[in-house]
């Protein structure tokens, strides 16, 4: 049924139910999940070429004068810095999920390590509620994805309006999660004190120029950036009646392949190098789903479509969610039983 906020349904999460009957017709998909140590190489790889872009950003930056100064230092940010900073968050999100290394401390080491160049503390914060996204899918009041009722009312279709919302959602996300939030845990604290001191370092080492444009390009990388639409293509109602949706285009190779978000959701302890072998062998399920080509075109539709607002969500209660997670199940059990 339609409502003023968001479209509610009376079902469970589809993700579940997908999962167990993909796994029947292919049980052949456990061999993929696991972790992929890959990540931390990719990601040693982006945190240096990173920083040595901010030492060479600061360093032309002082030799420029005026506003050619800043023009340097915004196009750096927007179009490299954002890539590789917004590919350093990707990195906390496969160790949320603990895809990169064989321990939770280690998925946690690795991911306050790609911190650095993001300078601000988000890994631990992000570890611990980024879970019940997946968790709560849809749930109002427990999905920390879904945008806040003051943020559906105020924003509305406006044009204008939204396309500030994505510039800032960095900000708006930031905002967002002081309505979950609660005291910060001690591993939250670690992160903020192991990325004071690297701030520090870089500060004292490179200058306040490259902490500067390193802070930038997680405000683009986060925000209205290319390598940002799957904030939108993610869970964003594109075709009626579905709830999430996944991108196929060349980005993915700069994201972990987080655009495989069908497959993410189905299969969230599948690595994200392995989500495209997924969808080939389960490719039945996948490609009949509406997907996206293209994360800029996701960006223009969402700005520009008067029929798409922040309210395109497709949300549930909890106790629905926790029947349809039930109903699920029994079903699956009736079929294993009956084979």
């Amino acid at each position: 049924m339609q409502t003023g906020r968001f479209t509610y349904s009376r079902s469970g999460e589809p993700h579940l139910r997908r999962r167990l009957e993909i796994l029947s017709r292919h049980p052949e998909i456990r061999q993929l999940q696991g972790y992929d140590t890959r990540t931390v190489w990719i990601t040693l790889a982006v945190v240096v070429a990173q920083l040595a872009l901010a030492a060479l950003v600061a360093r032309e930056v002082h030799a420029l004068q005026g506003g050619w100064s800043w023009a340097l230092l915004g196009l750096a940010a927007y179009l490299p810095g954002a890539i590789l900073n917004h590919w350093l968050a990707m990195t906390v999100h496969e160790t949320s999920h603990n895809l990169a290394l064989a321990t939770p401390a280690q998925n946690k080491a690795l991911a306050l390590f790609a911190n650095f160049p993001i300078v601000f503390p988000m890994a631990m914060t992000f570890h611990r509620y980024h879970i019940p996204h997946h968790t709560y899918l849809g749930v109002d009041t427990r999905d920390t994805d879904l945008p806040l009722p003051r943020e559906v009312g105020f924003i509305g279709n406006s044009r204008v309006l939204k396309f500030a919302w994505l510039l800032f959602y960095m900000i708006v996300y930031a905002v967002r999660g002081l309505f979950f939030i609660s005291a910060p845990d001690r591993l939250e604290l670690l992160n903020i004190a192991t990325q004071t001191v690297a701030t520090a370092v870089i500060w004292i080492a490179m200058g306040p120029i490259a902490v500067l444009y390193l802070a930038f390009s997680t405000f683009f990388g986060m925000s209205l950036h290319p390598v940002a639409a799957h904030f939108i293509h993610e869970h964003y109602i594109f075709s009626p009646g579905q709830e999430t949706y996944s991108y196929y285009g060349p980005l993915n190779r700069v994201t972990y392949n987080v655009g495989y978000h069908n497959e993410h959701h189905d299969f969230m302890n599948v690595p994200g190098r392995r989500l495209p072998e997924l969808h080939r062998i389960a490719r039945e399920y996948y490609e009949p789903l509406a997907s996206h080509r293209s994360w800029t075109y996701v960006l223009w539709r969402f700005i520009m479509d008067p029929g798409i607002s922040l309210a395109n969500r497709i949300v549930r209660t909890e106790s629905d969610f926790r029947r349809g997670a039930e109903e699920a199940r029994s079903e699956w059990r009736a079929r294993a039983a009956g084979t």
